[in-house]
């Protein structure tokens, strides 16, 4: 029916007679005496505010190309509780696996470091078969989306309906940040690419291309209600990669 179910596995079979008394206060003393100090949970509100508040630093910022904590932000924003992404790989998944928040169960589809570049548009295509009535979204790179881009054709011929976000640097990003890491210079990482709206065209999807930072937001809200394939072209700034991933974070780390 298209909605997610509850499956029970294996057969139930009925109890042979009532269920013995479990008294574990003997083991429980045991296991105290043994083990170390007890835990205490009187600061975790405060570090989950901190977290809280770290997530949000900058999701409101006004830059273009954008930054990814704006566009998490912007697409959390737009997607349903139960709405289903589905990561590509690249350094916007970083990000996402980060920064966006989840609601429900498996509605935040990823490969965590399988490194499957191109996994987006079809993991969101057969989310959006599963599932029809829900809101389906594939975030993917440029570079993972034209490995596997066409897929559009596929998508459109069975009409399905998906968004499909490229965050797009023109640019392998999650290399040329790794590269970076290791002290290495850029070769060979960058490059262009066809105009993605006329891409989607081709195939018969509907082509957006975000050119404002504010026109994200809305660009996408119009794309999920209207049905159908569309894909949505917008310029991230990844300039924020080594503050937050190679300074900030480690230092949060340590103080942890």
């Amino acid at each position: 029916n298209g909605r997610r179910e509850t499956l029970l596995l294996g057969n139930p079979v009925p109890a042979s007679g009532p269920a013995p008394v479990i008294k574990p206060a003997a083991m429980d003393q045991k296991f105290l005496k043994h083990s170390g100090p007890a835990v205490v949970f009187d600061d975790y509100p405060s570090m989950k505010k901190a977290v809280d508040d770290h997530l949000e630093d900058k999701a409101e910022d006004g830059r273009f190309p954008i930054i990814p904590q704006r566009i998490v932000h912007d697409v959390r924003t737009v997607m349903p509780e139960d709405g289903i992404i589905a990561l590509d790989n690249g350094m916007y998944k970083l990000w996402f696996a980060r920064n966006y928040r989840a609601y429900d169960n498996n509605t935040v589809l990823l490969d965590n470091a399988l490194a499957s570049m191109g996994a987006g548009l079809p993991s969101g295509m057969m989310a959006s078969m599963l599932y029809p009535d829900l809101k389906v979204m594939s975030v993917c790179g440029d570079g993972g989306f034209m490995m596997n881009s066409q897929e559009l054709e596929t998508a459109v011929r069975l009409n399905l309906n998906l968004v499909v976000l490229i965050i797009n640097d023109s640019a392998y990003g999650m290399i040329k940040w790794k590269q970076s890491q290791d002290g290495y210079p850029d070769f060979g990482l960058d490059y262009r690419n066809p105009d993605f709206v006329k891409y989607a065209e081709s195939y018969g999807a509907q082509g957006h291309r975000v050119t404002r930072t504010e026109d994200l937001r809305p660009t996408l809200e119009k794309a999920l209600a209207a049905g159908g394939v569309h894909v949505v072209d917008v310029p991230v700034d990844y300039s924020e990669n080594r503050r937050v991933f190679d300074e900030e974070l480690a230092q949060l780390t340590c103080k942890l």
